[in-house]
């Protein structure tokens, strides 16, 4: 059997992991697999041994997976929030390279539309992300970018759901009374906008958690998107506004049409300022 290589999508992504991080632990790193791999179907396998679970095109030996050890050794940097951006892009159709991801007891996957599931095989994946690409010759020739030195740059285009959180977080706790800040509400402000849009169009998600506030608040103010979009980007600082709008986006379970009116009866009379609070 001629030697291995691996496929070269995930080359470049295992290169943009140490572009990204060049001090990064590289200790659970891996690609193909070992004996106990070779024992059953695994992507971990040589293609051209039958032990994997798809079949490509090529007469190619090829792997077509690799473990990335979780140790960034970065700051403001997880394997949490990359396995996120690598999974948004293709929950969004910005990629399509990869067939599953598993990190830490959870997995994602093409073949049910990239949402979480939990992970039940042997191998919880604590100490490393998993990333199976897929066997079409299109894919495994495609050597674009992933998304991670893009995220350095412009972190408002792919910032994460761990990010996302921890900037609600801060905000609220900023915010909020002592006693105020467990309320159900601080989960529905970081979760629901998030959960409920992400995937929806194939936009970015700091276009879909903005965007779709913006709206919500523009049918609740009748204000132009210009004034509006201030107050959600600065943060709501108004706080008598910014309880409304918590409370208004408490139920991730309303529509769109319900949440704008409850904005409405929340803001009352104030609701025609919404959009110059901030502006000013």
């Amino acid at each position: 059997m001629a030697s291995w290589i691996l496929v070269p999508c995930l080359v470049t992504l295992r290169t943009e992991f140490n572009t990204l991080s060049p001090g990064r632990d590289k200790s659970s790193d891996g690609s193909i697999g070992d004996t106990a791999h070779s024992q059953s179907s695994s992507d971990h396998n040589p293609d051209e041994t039958g032990s994997t679970p798809y079949e490509d095109a090529d007469s190619i030996n090829e792997v077509h997976a690799i473990d990335v050890d979780k140790d960034l050794r970065k700051a403001g940097w997880s394997m949490q929030k990359a396995v996120e951006i690598i999974v948004m892009r293709h929950r969004e159709g910005r990629d399509n390279r990869l067939q599953n991801v598993i990190y830490n007891r959870r997995i994602w996957s093409r073949s049910w539309g990239w949402t979480t599931r939990t992970y039940t095989g042997a191998n919880a994946h604590t100490q490393h992300a998993h990333f199976s690409a897929r066997y079409t010759t299109a894919q495994e020739r495609d050597t674009r970018p992933w998304g991670l030195l893009e995220a350095e740059d412009d972190d408002m285009a792919t910032i994460s759901q761990s990010d996302f959180n921890a900037r609600m977080d801060a905000w609220w706790t900023a915010r909020m009374s002592p006693n105020a800040r467990e309320n159900p509400q601080r989960a529905a402000l970081r979760v629901a906008p998030w959960q409920q849009n992400v995937g929806r169009t194939g936009r970015s998600a700091h276009e879909v958690v903005f965007t779709d506030m913006l709206q919500l608040l523009q049918q609740a103010a009748g204000q132009d998107p210009q004034a509006v979009g201030e107050l959600v980007v600065a943060g709501m600082e108004d706080e008598a506004v910014a309880d409304a709008v918590i409370g208004a986006l408490a139920d991730p379970k309303r529509s769109d049409e319900e949440i704008a009116a409850s904005l409405r009866t929340a803001l009352g009379d104030r609701a025609g300022e919404v959009g110059r609070l901030l502006a000013a």
